[in-house]
């Protein structure tokens, strides 16, 4: 009888449709943690095969580089920027915690608020290429279709219905997300084939390229490999939000394994296509026209749709994570109501981005710049779960602004690791160089472009050599490199204050 009860139970919630998820930046309790690693699989596919992932494969041949050469680019660049995000997808698992919340045991209970900065601009970024891509999918067809014309006032009018589509899906949370994820990773790579088969015939593999964004050959494919390495370690904020809803019970290696492995195939296989389908219009500065231009007449429709359809997974990841990162600041209104109210600038960004400037500069210059903060904050964080031994006390890492608990450090900071990330940001931007940007010492390098190696090699080295000449308290951690007598006293954390349990949907109660 219980078990025919539950069964009606499930058929009831069936029909009544998606239910908004209840968690907010609250841990997720081992009894609700029921993903297995290989939803990882699911997630980067769908998030990866759409056309906003697709399109920053163009780059390269953009920037005037020859298929070849784009083709190493892509491939190194995906390969260092796996390599430089794979490790954070421990943090949800060891917490219960998305990252920006998890950050706050190397960074301080205040200090995490960087995370969810950082989140909150990628996520902003990431959201309008892929409701760009998808408005100008609509435009297109509607093009194709009716003979209304194209443009940025066209432009403009059909973003909107791509916006709404993907608000709606990061409002309901974690689950919708997920089936919206299994529902268009098939059909996303079974698009990426057509795309190739189609265009087959026409394919120069001898493509020589174009006018070189950078004068030289070097550091245009620097340029290159450093965009290429922007599609996975835009990902470096967002994977705790999935990997908390995993038990690390089974250990991390299962999820490792299927995240990097997932996220490096998965990114390989975009950007190739995506380099692969500009050879055939270089030039074209509205992209998906070109794409529509570039295929028989008798395909347009069915790329179009894809092309909204698309817009869902990549859209709704990143609405959701900077949902959690804005619950995580107003902890007193719910995840799905954060979603809604980060949803208003994150449309802001798409307009400006899409209609006011030009499309591809903007988002050229945006992934050079994103690196220069992503990677020094998972540098940081790398370095500091071998420090902490990958163990962490959730419970801690709630209060934000009670002068009490082990990762309180200095006022909520760590100035170890504040100091690390400033340092890796600086020299970050100081040696970015891009069609719109160029860095004062790119120019001490010939115009080489070394913002990610430099941003995240300086990070690690500055917030290791601190850890070890400066440990940190001894509450926080238990040092790998630094024996436990030797650990710092001097700032034991304060004794805890009780804290009323947070409810659920929403971040913790600010004490009074």
């Amino acid at each position: 009888m219980t078990a025919d009860r539950r069964e009606l139970s499930d058929l009831g919630a069936a029909a009544r449709g998606p239910q908004v998820e209840q968690h907010g930046i609250d841990p997720i309790p081992e009894s609700e943690r029921t993903s297995g690693p290989g939803e990882f699989g699911w997630i980067w596919s769908s998030a990866q095969f759409c056309f906003g992932t697709v399109v920053l494969g163009a780059l390269p041949v953009s920037y005037g580089l020859g298929w070849w050469a784009a083709c190493t680019a892509i491939l190194a660049g995906v390969a260092v920027g796996t390599l430089m995000v794979l490790p954070l997808v421990r943090f949800g698992l060891r917490t219960g915690l998305n990252d920006p919340m998890a950050s706050g045991a190397h960074f301080g209970v205040r200090g995490r608020a960087l995370g969810n900065v950082i989140t909150i601009a990628v996520a902003i970024g990431f959201f309008a290429i892929s409701v760009w891509t998808g408005g100008t999918a609509v435009m297109v067809a509607a093009h194709e279709i009716i003979g209304t014309p194209v443009g940025r006032g066209p432009l403009a009018l059909a973003m909107p219905a791509a916006a709404v589509a993907v608000v709606l899906v990061a409002a309901l949370g974690h689950n919708a997300l997920v089936r919206t994820y299994k529902a268009t990773a098939v059909l996303g790579g079974l698009m990426l084939l057509f795309l190739v088969v189609v265009l087959a015939p026409g394919f120069e593999p001898g493509y020589g390229g174009g006018e070189l964004a950078l004068g030289s050959p070097g550091a245009t494919w620097l340029l290159a490999a450093t965009a290429s390495a922007a599609a996975p370690l835009s990902y470096a904020t967002f994977q705790g939000d999935y990997s908390r809803y995993m038990s690390g019970r089974r250990g991390d290696r299962p999820v490792l394994l299927w995240a990097g492995a997932s996220m490096f195939l998965t990114c390989i296989a975009a950007l190739l296509v995506g380099a692969y389908v500009t050879t055939f219009f270089p030039t074209d500065p509205l992209w998906l026209q070109g794409l529509t231009d570039a295929v028989p007449g008798w395909s347009v429709p069915v790329i179009v749709v894809f092309g909204l359809v698309g817009t869902l997974p990549q859209g709704g990841l990143c609405l959701y994570a900077a949902g959690l990162s804005v619950n995580s600041l107003f902890w007193r209104t719910s995840r799905a109501t954060a979603t809604l109210a980060v949803a208003v600038p994150s449309i802001l960004a798409l307009y400006l981005g899409a209609v006011v400037y030009d499309a591809m500069d903007s988002m050229s210059a945006f992934v050079s710049l994103l690196l220069t903060a992503v990677a020094p904050w998972a540098a940081v964080l790398t370095v500091g779960y071998l420090f902490h031994r990958g163990r962490y006390h959730p419970a801690e890492l709630a209060p934000a602004v009670a002068p009490a608990g082990r990762y309180w450090y200095t006022r909520g900071l760590n100035p170890r690791a504040v100091a690390a990330f400033l340092t890796g940001a600086v020299l970050g931007v100081l040696w970015v160089n891009n069609p719109l940007y160029v860095g004062p010492l790119a120019e001490l390098t010939a115009g080489v472009d070394l913002s990610l190696p430099v941003s995240f090699g300086a990070a690690a080295l500055v917030h290791t050599a601190l850890c070890l000449l400066w440990p940190e308290p001894a509450g926080a951690a238990g040092a790998r490199f630094v024996p436990e007598a030797v650990l710092s006293p001097a700032e034991p954390p304060p004794p805890a204050r009780p804290e009323p349990a947070p409810t659920p949907g929403a971040g913790p109660v600010r004490p009074r």
